[in-house]
């Protein structure tokens, strides 16, 4: 038993990274966000922290109901709730994205008389609401814990509770170092050129987060 348990211990854990890394939705939108409203590193992490904890809880509570209900209803049901969830989260970052990019626009065309390269003030970006990311990412999926805890539920529920740790653990850590990296890169590039269309950029990449999600990336 031990060692079965070790073994999914270390499942989880490659799962968990590999499942963070393959999912650019898990770190891109916390940096380009933390990046057009202006925010320190400190601050976007813990944006990401808060994000990640609700992503998780909610994974947790579909795959716990799975566990419960699963004398009466079959896996294919709650894969069905799993990728529903995908598509929302999806459509409503492609919707976030393309309103922000939009806003953008509009606000550059407003301003088109203004200097070549002006730049956005950090308080314009009040378009963005960190309460829409985060409920959006609770609506995400986390369809690489179910499996996990279904093979965990056999050892007992010690053994559910020591993946389930292993694998939140192992998600938000490494969600907030690609974030970390995503942000430190950022600034240390400076793109002169780019950064005057950082609000752009910030709408089309949540956008294509949304679309790789789709995508099934």
């Amino acid at each position: 038993m031990t060692t079965t348990l070790s073994a999914l211990g270390i499942t989880a854990l490659l799962t968990a990274v590999i499942h963070t890394i393959m999912g650019p939705d898990h770190y891109l939108p916390f940096v380009a966000i933390g990046k057009i409203r202006g925010y320190s590193l400190k601050k976007t992490l813990m944006l990401t922290f808060a994000c990640g904890i609700g992503h998780i809880l909610s994974a947790l509570l579909i795959a716990m109901a799975f566990l419960y209900f699963s004398k009466w209803l079959s896996a294919e049901n709650f894969q069905w709730i799993e990728d529903n969830r995908g598509d929302v989260a999806a459509y409503a970052l492609i919707g976030l994205g393309g309103a922000y990019l939009l806003w953008a626009l509009r606000h550059r065309w407003q301003h088109k008389h203004g200097a070549e390269h002006s730049h956005f003030p950090a308080a314009d970006a009040k378009g963005i609401s960190v309460w829409v990311l985060f409920i959006i990412f609770v609506l995400g999926p986390c369809e690489a814990l179910l499996p996990i805890l279904t093979a965990s539920s056999v050892l007992g529920m010690s053994a559910v509770v020591s993946c389930t740790l292993i694998f939140s653990i192992a998600t938000i850590a490494t969600m907030m170092l690609a974030v970390t990296l995503g942000v430190l890169g950022i600034n240390a590039l400076r793109f002169k050129r780019l950064e005057a269309y950082a609000h752009e950029i910030a709408g089309g990449t949540i956008m294509a987060c949304g679309v790789a999600i789709i995508c099934g990336l």
